[in-house]
């Protein structure tokens, strides 16, 4: 490890003291009073108990809310946080703002988590902010058991680095919750809510009305309008009465927007028609992007547009198929046709079914006119722990998978059983276990050959070993940047 490497490493370190010292002492409060063992996860607790947003924005404040200098969004949700917070900054990034960034957490780089303009933040300008940070938080008068959340610290670098580096706009990914969440409370104008549905049940709440209350937390004071895809009843009570409480604006993608998909596919990419009042946008998207997340961050990137004044004509046409989410849909080689997903429940393996029935289908097309009918055969690598939705993703691959392959991810916090292989040797013809996905990907190009087709799916985690073994850049969110 070099000089750079080692101060990157020891910034990173210096992030999470405070959540560790906050945990050494409720495991020492918990021997105290309980004994020594079992030692159960003494912050596998509600967040409104354990966590102290309150501690960012001191630090916000003592910096002079640098997040003020800019227009800012936030965005919330269960489901596709990551993918509407890049579509949001493309969209503005193609209006010629300057756009920043904040996504978590991130697949192989820790600077993928900051960019401006698509370009991740340099590792020593990382340091240098870190430092900052640091020299504030050590007068903050903290109570025992109490913790500076990582993410927060990292959402005030951002806020630092953003307004240094003169961003117009800046879009915020919040974590899993909103209410209790760090980086929420940055001032935000703007709020986006992707789909929203039963998790972290330990953290937000036991019910989904417990979860709802939590992201519609995401309407803070501050914030003007709201834009959300559709919700389930819960969901959609929660966020009324949050933004009836503040005054913000509630629209729902399907009313105000009148959204429509009136196109169709073009093999890896799609044109989608955003119909609002008597204006329309033609949009040009990779497939990586789900045509209502696309529908939600036009919607959310028009309010910020108009907020700042309309400087430039809103455009008939967007093409932003130059933009990508490492580790979405991505595909990542073309011999062989290898992509990459973070699949690990039945709606998201569904939308991959759907990808490859396309690919065989041009395939298909395209034999016919050569006169050599030959169907590629498809391998899965699947890297799914136990506490992911192993049946749907099984069951939506079924019949279309000629061979596949189970591994672990390295990361030492996540569990891995025999439950899913058990369960796929009743369903699949060929399944072969392997240790971790490098061993899994080498097996699977030996099975289809360069002519074959490899899907590589599983969490988050596997998602970047698989990347980092295919040494694919994590860094670029615009393709040839």
């Amino acid at each position: 490890m070099n000089e750079r490497q080692s101060s990157v490493y020891e910034a990173i370190h210096w992030l999470y003291e405070s959540y560790q010292r906050a945990k050494l002492f409720h495991q020492n409060q918990f021997v105290q009073f309980h004994g020594a063992s079992p030692m159960p996860d003494v912050f596998a607790r509600l967040d409104s108990e354990i966590r102290h947003p309150e501690w960012t924005e001191v630090l916000l404040n003592e910096f002079g809310r640098p997040e003020r200098s800019a227009y800012n969004v936030a965005v919330t949700g269960s489901k596709g946080k990551g993918s509407h917070a890049v579509l949001i900054a493309g969209i503005l990034q193609k209006l010629g703002l300057r756009v920043g960034l904040f996504t978590g957490p991130h697949l192989i780089d820790f600077m993928e988590r900051f960019r401006v303009d698509g370009q991740v933040m340099p590792e020593a300008q990382f340091v240098s902010y870190v430092h900052r940070v640091r020299n504030k938080t050590a007068g903050l008068n903290l109570s025992a058991g109490e913790y500076v959340g990582p993410v927060g610290l990292l959402a005030v670098v951002a806020a630092l680095w953003f307004r240094d580096s003169n961003t117009d706009v800046n879009v915020f990914e919040l974590g899993r919750g909103a209410l209790h969440d760090d980086v929420n409370r940055v001032w935000h104008q703007g709020a986006v809510v992707t789909p929203v549905f039963l998790e972290h049940s330990l953290q937000l709440g036991p019910t989904l009305d417990d979860v709802a209350r939590e992201k519609a937390g995401v309407v803070t004071d501050e914030t003007r309008w709201v834009w959300s895809g559709p919700q389930s009843p819960e969901v959609i009570a929660q966020l009324q009465q949050r933004a009836e409480t503040v005054g913000a604006q509630l629209n729902w993608v399907g009313e105000q927007a009148c959204v429509t998909t009136t196109s169709y596919s073009e093999g890896p990419v799609q044109v989608l028609q955003v119909q609002e009042g008597s204006e329309q946008v033609s949009i040009r998207v990779s497939q990586a992007f789900l045509s209502s997340n696309v529908f939600t961050s036009v919607a959310a990137a028009r309010a910020v547009w108009r907020d700042l004044g309309a400087r430039i004509p809103w455009p008939e046409e967007l093409d932003l198929t130059d933009l990508v989410i490492p580790g979405r849909l991505q595909v990542v080689r073309r011999e062989p046709l290898t992509l990459v997903d973070g699949t690990i429940h039945r709606s998201s393996a569904t939308y991959i079914k759907h990808w490859l029935e396309v690919q065989l289908a041009a395939i298909a097309n395209e034999s016919t006119q050569t006169r050599d009918p030959v169907r590629p055969l498809v391998a899965v690598v699947l890297g799914l722990p136990a506490d992911k939705d192993g049946v749907g993703v099984l069951e939506s691959l079924q019949g279309i998978v000629d061979w596949l392959g189970f591994a672990r991810a390295h990361n030492p916090y996540l569990r891995f059983d025999d439950t899913w292989i058990s369960l796929a040797k009743d369903r699949f013809n060929t399944v072969t276990e392997f240790d971790f996905a490098e061993q899994a990907i080498v097996a699977a190009e030996q099975q289809v050959g360069n002519r074959g087709i490899i899907l590589i799916l599983g969490t988050q985690s596997f998602v970047a070993d698989a990347l980092a073994w295919l040494q694919v850049d994590t860094k670029a969110i615009w393709k040839g940047m």
